[in-house]
């Protein structure tokens, strides 16, 4: 057996050629006859007759009881499946041998064969020269349709050649879909809406038609409410921006359990999905619709298996069907105890009493079985405890200790140290200016969101460079700058980090350092961008003079002191 798929330009040769067909298995399983059967006739056609039992019958008396017989109904359970009727006689040894499962037809395990087998698996086979083709059904024919080679032939042509299939999967708020050409997807997209209730399952708007007009009134449900509208607006703008992909597709797979997951592709005025021959059911289990989910459903769909003749078919088959016969009388065999069924009554024998002293009478008597009356003499007896002492001293009964179990971290605390650790490192890098240390940290930040649009990353970079760090409340800036790090203060202003923040202290970074050189950093920044941050409230002076300024502003001073003492 050789795997492959329906894109592969062996089979898309083969289709276009017209030289294949569908094929049946009971056939090769039952070596039964192609040719149809002669019905029976009765030689007298005035008499009352069975043409199930091949017999006939003198009045209508007889018939009827003979409709009631266990040997009718199993006949006509024979000619239900296409074999033969038995005879009476026949069918007396098969009661005798105890050769029949069940003779009214309501049987507790039905009669599988290949052909159900294969389309409990959503299968069908297809015949090409001596290969055997298997692939799935919804491939070839919608729901409903008959086996027809022509059929067939047309809509494999339109899906395989063509290649453009569509998958959308929704549930539990989660969306995931893709359109494919060939086994590469053209374009895809995932998302995830807040809409189930956790723990008790089903969508909030399920759960508010089933309590009536008392619907809940707390945040949690209002937020699934909100969420559920946002989920329908959000999959019908994605399916209208690949309204053209969709249509183009040669099949469209969808997975929509539920009617609240159904309404989100086929409800309302406008709905997202209108019925059309293009649209298939996906025909096995699926998981959480994620990507990678849809993607192994156009692979699985898209899957085919090849078989060298027909016997290799039948055993491959034939082995899977008893293997899952099998599991499924495993799973019912339940190992649970039926309270409601009443006990089995088991005969047990009654309890001998044994004592020391008719111990060997009760034997003797056991062995030689003999059913002697014992006499039994009862006698009232005063027993005196005057000679007994009381205890002076009674140890007191020792207290167990119990070991004191080491109370377990709650999720919280656990949360809480990660965080604190988080914020000490950060504070190292920012004492020691590894300047580059932290670029790596900001630049990595918002790469696994779900959602990689610049704006939400641009936002979670200027939420960490803005965060307070200890519990003096000093945020990088002022970590930066207390430690004299010109370089790391010039960066951190380029990348959105605020010199207004102010600590417990009441100080900016910019009053919080000591050093100068930090200070003529700031203001150099201020001069470059006058508009980036609000100086005056960071208490960056902006009416510092250059040295050329200065120079002049000290000669100036000289000819007035001059003057003055003149």
């Amino acid at each position: 057996m050789e795997s492959g798929n329906v894109f592969q330009d062996k089979f898309i040769e083969i289709l276009k050629a017209g030289d294949i067909k569908c094929i049946l298995l009971e056939n090769s399983e039952e070596n039964v006859a192609s040719t149809p059967e002669k019905s029976w006739k009765s030689q007298n056609p005035n008499k009352m007759s069975c043409s199930y039992c091949h017999i006939d019958f003198s009045d209508v008396s007889v018939q009827r009881e003979h409709y009631k017989l266990d040997w009718h109904r199993f006949n006509l359970k024979q000619s239900l499946t296409g074999k033969d009727p038995i005879t009476e006689q026949d069918f007396e040894l098969k009661i005798g041998n105890d050769d029949l499962s069940s003779i009214s037809g309501s049987d507790s395990e039905k009669e599988d064969t290949l052909n159900t087998y294969a389309a409990a698996q959503g299968k069908i086979f297809l015949q090409s020269g001596n290969q055997i083709f298997s692939l799935y059904k919804c491939l070839a024919f919608k729901k409903k349709d008959e086996l027809d080679d022509k059929l067939m032939i047309k809509n494999l042509n339109a899906s395989c050649v063509y290649k453009e299939w569509t998958v959308l999967m929704v549930s539990g708020g989660h969306f995931a879909g893709a359109v494919f050409k060939g086994m590469e997807p053209i374009v895809h997209k995932t998302f995830h809406c807040y809409t189930v209730r956790q723990g008790q399952g089903g969508s909030q708007s399920s759960r508010d038609n089933k309590s009536g007009g008392s619907n809940a009134k707390s945040a949690g449900a209002s937020l699934r409410r909100y969420n559920e509208q946002a989920f329908v607006q959000h999959v019908r703008k994605i399916v209208k921006q690949w309204e053209q992909e969709i249509w183009r597709s040669d099949l469209i797979f969808y997975r929509a359990s539920g009617p609240y997951n159904k309404s989100i592709l086929f409800g309302g005025s406008n709905p997202i999905l209108e019925k059309s021959d293009k649209l298939r059911k996906i025909p096995f289990m699926t998981r959480r619709a994620t990507f990678a989910e849809v993607l192994r459903v156009h692979k699985e769909l898209s899957s085919m298996q090849i078989y060298e003749n027909m016997e290799f078919v039948v055993k491959h088959l034939d082995k899977h069907r008893l293997l899952c016969r099998d599991s499924k009388r495993n799973r019912s065999r339940s190992s649970q105890i039926n309270r409601a069924k009443s006990r089995e009554i088991v005969s047990r024998p009654l309890p001998i009493n044994y004592s020391p002293e008719n111990n060997s009478r009760v034997n003797s008597c056991s062995e030689n079985e003999e059913t002697e009356h014992v006499t039994l003499d009862s006698s009232l007896q005063e027993i005196s405890f005057d000679h007994l002492q009381e205890f002076e001293i009674m140890e007191e009964p020792r207290e167990k200790t119990s070991k004191k179990k080491k109370p377990k971290k709650s999720k919280t605390k656990k949360l809480q140290e990660q965080e604190t650790e988080r914020k000490n490192e950060l504070i190292d890098i920012l004492c020691q200016g590894r300047i580059f240390k932290l670029k790596d940290l900001i630049e990595n930040i918002g790469t696994n969101s779900d959602e990689n649009e610049l704006n939400v990353k641009k936002e979670l970079q200027i939420n960490f460079v803005n965060e307070i760090l200890d519990e003096e409340g000093n945020s990088m800036m002022h970590i930066a700058a207390i430690n004299e790090h010109k370089e790391l203060v010039k960066f951190l202003l380029e990348n959105d980090c605020d010199p207004c923040k102010r600590n417990k202290k009441l100080q900016t970074p910019y009053s919080a350092t000591s050093s100068k050189e930090v200070r003529e950093v700031m203001k150099e920044f201020a001069k470059q961008y006058p508009e980036k941050y609000n100086y005056n409230k960071a208490q960056i002076p902006l009416n510092t003079l250059t040295p050329e300024e200065l120079l002049e502003k000290k000669k100036i001073q000289k000819k007035l002191n001059v003057k003055k003492t003149r």
